[in-house]
């Protein structure tokens, strides 16, 4: 079928536990997340088997799943394989980030915060707000609410803002034009931070304790980093993270966009699980 890939099945792969999934041409579209379930049955051939598995590529969230079948004692004779390709999901109106904010993002930040001096899993910064949203998705579908969307690698949901700090122009205002609000997932690459540091002048008498500019400067670098926000002032984020500026815990901090001399900077509208479906390795007919 046009637009397929290329499983390689006579490499077998399929037969290997656990599968070499996804395969070489799907690696190739760019990072993704994967995951597959194996079925057995008894036939008069001998024993059939299933794999269903799933591939959702975490820059725009499309997805394919595979079902791949085959006679275990004759696997390359017997193997037939099918593929059902989803698109990326239709970008979000106002109004439907507007809810979405309203269903789960003061809860995300309120769960961020409680979480504050402690260690949330491995400790990792991803971890942190892979967890958060993990437990908000238990708690959501125990009460019979759609549950939010868990972590797709580094895409948390819809993006609502992107920068760069090579971009043209001045991030004044940004986060209040794109409507950057609490609960709302930060995601940061290769991002440098650079604060002139006030330092009191040497002097004596009524000068003493006078603060000047340009004395030092305080920088932090990150590379992958995730956190909460959990509030905006001006250009100002407010975060709530694990393993940042605190290394190993979790800890409130503040990042200031017109400090940010180079990297990438993406916020994440967290929303319905239903807006691309659950990461499954499961086939309708």
């Amino acid at each position: 079928m046009s637009g397929d890939f290329d499983l390689d099945l006579p490499s077998l792969w399929f037969t290997k536990q656990p599968p070499a999934f996804p395969v070489p041409s799907m690696r190739a579209k760019g990072p993704s997340t994967s995951t597959y379930n194996w079925m057995y049955e008894q036939d008069y051939n001998g024993i059939r088997k299933t794999l269903i598995a799933i591939v959702r590529w975490t820059n725009d969230l499309s997805t394919t799943k595979v079902r791949i079948t085959w006679t275990e004692s004759k696997p390359l004779a017997t193997v037939q394989a099918r593929q059902v390709h989803y698109p990326a999901p239709k970008p979000l109106s106002p109004t439907e980030l507007d809810n979405a904010h309203k269903a789960y993002g003061r809860n995300i930040a309120a769960w961020a915060t409680a979480s504050i001096g402690s260690r949330v899993g491995d400790g990792e910064c991803w971890s942190f707000v892979h967890k958060a949203l993990q437990d908000l998705s238990e708690s959501y579908t125990k009460y019979g609410k759609e549950p939010p969307m868990l972590s797709q690698g580094r895409t948390h949901g819809s993006c609502i803002l992107a920068l760069e700090a090579s971009d043209p122009g001045s991030v004044k205002g940004m986060l209040q034009l794109a409507d950057v609000r609490e609960g709302d997932i930060l995601e940061m690459k290769s991002a440098h931070f650079r604060t002139v540091v006030q330092k009191p002048e040497v002097a004596v008498g009524e000068q003493w304790g006078k603060w000047v500019k340009g004395e030092g400067e305080k920088n932090v670098r990150l590379g992958h980093h995730t956190a909460v926000l959990v509030g905006v002032e001006g250009d100002c984020m407010c975060v709530v993270e694990q393993n940042g500026v605190v290394e190993g815990g979790v800890g409130e901090v503040r990042y200031d966009l017109g400090e940010m001399i180079r990297g990438d900077v993406k916020v994440y509208r967290v929303v319905g699980e239903g807006w691309c479906g659950p990461l499954e390795a499961s086939w309708e007919e």
